[in-house]
């Protein structure tokens, strides 16, 4: 059976984290030829998947509770959330089960590729379980020293195959991985 493709694609400090231990992220670079190959990037996929506090990032650039992110239009958009409200609308679901479960499920179902934006400890929760597929690192040129890791407090262990690499002038650098199981 053809599965479809679970794609953690995440900006990141160099030191690896996704935002300041106060949940910040400045620093991260919003302008430049890399947001725009990300925006490019994003028809690749027609389901976004994030947790609550990923969700709820986007309300400070304009997002509105209860409706999908703007960022991510003609997507369909799954928050996992045990204490979120549920919404009710057509293109973005409340997740209260088990995620390993639900991702199962719908890598099984008919569609593209499948967009998992954070956090950290969602995507460890789906590492653990093999279910990430791909890593794509948006890494940005500053350190932060410590906040919310990659794959959350928690960690996750895998190979990685490098698979593509590009490095912008302003010091951005996308790096694309195959997970190849754990390590």
């Amino acid at each position: 059976m053809q599965t479809r493709k679970l794609v953690y694609y995440v900006a990141t400090s160099v030191d690896g984290f996704i935002e300041r231990a106060d949940g910040s992220f400045d620093g991260m670079l919003t302008e430049g030829q890399h947001i725009t190959d990300y925006l490019t990037s994003l028809r690749d996929y027609d389901t976004v998947l994030m947790g609550r506090r990923t969700y709820e990032v986007g309300f400070k650039y304009g997002a509105q509770p209860g409706q999908p992110s703007p960022t991510y239009p003609d997507t369909m958009q799954y928050v996992f959330s045990a204490t979120m409200t549920e919404y009710d609308h057509p293109s973005l679901k409340v997740i209260r089960e088990d995620a390993a479960s639900f991702v199962r499920r719908l890598k099984g179902e008919p569609g593209r590729a499948i967009y998992l934006c954070g956090g950290g400890t969602l995507a460890a929760s789906l590492m653990a379980e093999h279910l990430v597929d791909d890593i794509i690192l948006k890494v940005n040129p500053v350190l932060f020293g410590s906040g919310i890791p990659v794959c959350g407090p928690q960690g996750a262990s895998a190979g990685l195959t490098l698979l593509d690499a590009k490095i912008y002038n302003n010091g951005a650098a996308f790096m694309h991985y195959q997970v190849n199981g754990q390590s």
